[in-house]
């Protein structure tokens, strides 16, 4: 018989009782205790590591751990990788490793949209029910639709079991009610009462975030947003690493789509709880995101969007019922999750454009939604180009050794002052990690300081640089922090940056474009950064800083909102995404090389 073991979680002071042989990992989140797994619990990130009381009741180190760890004590273990052999144990958990559930950014949409929803209300009274007095009338639902008539002008039909079967209650008649009715005039259910004013939730489901706007469906406003951590990421932080771990394991298929709704539900009823509304009151709801989390949060296996050549198991939008998903909302209430591009190019960068109206403007406008994963959208004389970009998570602070999320104590902005590398961090709290803005601001500030030479190596004479044995630059640390920039972060940024910056030069040179009069920087990382500072290490190319430079940072959560609003946006954006025209940047000629070039620094005048 397996034995069970106990563990108790510090800084949490929580307790949990499991079997022997489970990872610490795995105990945590027993708990609901959500360790760092930039990698999807395979032991390479380092990102959970955790400290314990009795090495010894553990399984010995991995062969990863061996690798990431043995500059350190046989009390530092990986969380994801050490095996629970006894108890108890005292793991205590660093504090720039915890995950909070704190988010900034991403609930900032404001003002009044227009509406004409594709769900409506018609309120009836009793009153108006039992004036359709017609001796020709040969069944209960037909009372119902004659009072709709009469009252609205409208023509309804029952088409689904759920309204019918409402109707089979004499009481019904007798009582003041509403008809909600979908499209085509569809019924789609009944409550009692007079409730003329529906509501609605856009979602915008990021591989970090997952934003949730509740509307007024009639006035056209926003009532409330609220934003959390998307908890699928205990499968990794970027979205090859959540598809991985569906090809490894079907059965994380299913338990990352409940992550999504759960989370979602919670958003609900936190958005209802405080605006007073209840469930029934939710018409219809929309969601945006891109090609992983669309295909997650639909029961979709992500499979061929890690597989060459990428190709996504659906490109039209979707219209699941809330049931579907297992969302808290009427069981038949409509979604619409829009439509993808491509394997990298999802509803998300649609919603941008669509939030922006960048493709009914005379100007050029540049759309880069920088993530997880690059997103460009040219919209150009009444055509709209797109391509993706192999940045990966490193911009938003994954893969970096001391990268973190923007939470409490992240380093935000870094710059120069007086030939000194200064620094901010969220919240004004002590340093502990550096999130995505602050990567691209250290790299500058690096660079002007001539502490990082053109080709990325570090100069080891500077103040700050860790040199090894050989007098090589490893590491450069933060003036007045214990955070760290070393070599391999180097690398990662320069990979990035090198694929957006062709990235976007590409693309403008196959659409003919030699000059863009606007460039809207957007996404929860991507309108926060210092494009000037993005622009100096090689990011951005200085052709497109030139004109207007635009910070939009819920510009796909306003075009979720505007397609739940308006019907007439959710079918421009369909339309839209049919008439994008994609370019895959591996197989154009002279990638590699431009790539391979860019990955240098530009020349900068050093402060």
């Amino acid at each position: 018989m397996t034995s069970n073991c106990k563990i108790v979680f510090d800084p949490f002071g929580r307790r949990v009782t499991v079997p022997a042989g489970s990872t610490l990992f795995q105990a945590a989140l027993s708990k609901g205790i959500l360790l760092r797994s930039d990698c999807g619990e395979k032991g390479t990130c380092g990102k959970c590591r955790v400290i314990v009381d009795h090495p010894d009741y553990l399984a010995p180190r991995t062969e990863q751990e061996q690798k990431l760890l043995k500059k350190r004590g046989p009390d530092h273990r990986l969380a994801c990788q050490a095996r629970i052999l006894k108890g108890p144990v005292r793991v205590t958990v660093p504090e720039n490793l915890v995950v909070g559930n704190e988010v900034f950014g991403k609930t900032g949409i404001q003002g009044n949209f227009s509406t004409d929803p594709a769900v409506r209300r018609f309120p009836l009274t009793a009153d108006q029910i039992h004036a359709v007095d017609d001796t020709t009338i040969l069944c209960q639902e037909e009372k119902i639709r004659r009072g709709v008539e009469t009252r609205f002008s409208e023509t309804i039909c029952f088409t689904s079991l759920g309204p019918l079967a409402q109707l089979s209650d004499p009481s019904v008649y007798t009582h003041d009610l509403t008809v909600i009715v979908q499209e085509k005039g569809r019924v789609m259910a009944i409550h009692p009462g007079l409730h003329p004013a529906g509501t609605g939730i856009a979602f915008d489901i990021g591989t970090t975030t997952i934003a949730a706007y509740l509307c007024d469906m009639v006035d056209g406003t926003i009532l409330t947003a609220k934003a959390m951590v998307n908890p699928q990421r205990r499968y990794g932080e970027d979205v090859i690493s959540r598809i991985s771990a569906v090809n490894e394991n079907p059965d994380a298929l299913r338990a990352q789509q409940q992550l999504a709704a759960g989370a979602m539900n919670h958003l609900i009823d936190t958005c209802l709880e405080e605006t007073g509304r209840s469930a029934d009151t939710i018409d219809r709801i929309t969601m945006v995101g891109n090609p992983t989390m669309e295909h997650l949060i639909a029961g979709l296996t992500p499979h061929t969007l890690g597989i060459a050549p990428y190709l996504p198991v659906f490109q039209d939008a979707l219209d699941p019922v809330c049931k579907d998903l297992g969302l808290h909302a009427g069981d038949n209430v409509p979604v619409f999750i829009f439509p993808v591009i491509s394997g990298f190019l999802g509803g998300d960068i649609l919603a941008a454009c669509l939030g922006d109206l960048s493709h009914t403007r005379k100007e050029t406008t540049l759309i880069i939604d920088i993530g997880t994963n690059g997103e460009l959208m040219l919209c150009s004389n009444g055509s709209i180009w797109a391509t993706s970009c192999a940045t990966g998570p490193a911009l938003e602070g994954a893969q970096i050794s001391s990268g973190m999320r923007a939470a409490t104590g992240a380093v935000s902005r870094v710059w120069v002052e007086n030939g000194t590398i200064v620094h901010e961090t969220i919240n004004q709290a002590p340093a502990i990690g550096i999130c995505g803005t602050g990567v691209i601001d250290i790299l500058a500030a690096m660079r002007k300081t001539g502490i990082i030479k053109e080709d990325g190596k570090f100069d080891p004479a500077k103040p700050g640089v860790t040199t090894d044995d050989t007098g090589t630059g490893r590491a450069f640390t933060l003036p007045g922090t214990d955070v760290q920039f070393v070599l391999k972060d180097v690398r990662q940024v320069q990979l990035a940056k090198a694929a957006l910056s062709v990235g976007i030069q590409m693309m403008l040179e196959k659409a003919g474009v030699t000059r863009v009069d606007r460039t809207i920087l957007t996404g929860a990382f991507g309108a926060k950064f210092d494009w000037k500072n993005a622009r100096d290490i090689g990011m951005l190319p200085p052709m497109i800083c030139e004109n207007d430079m635009i910070a939009a940072e819920n510009l796909a959560g306003t075009g979720a909102v505007m397609a739940l609003l308006d019907k007439a946006f959710e079918t421009e954006v369909r339309t839209m995404a049919r008439e994008v025209s994609f370019i895959e940047l591996a197989s154009e000629p002279g990638f590699v090389e431009r790539f391979s070039a860019a990955t240098r620094f530009p020349d900068l005048e050093q402060d």
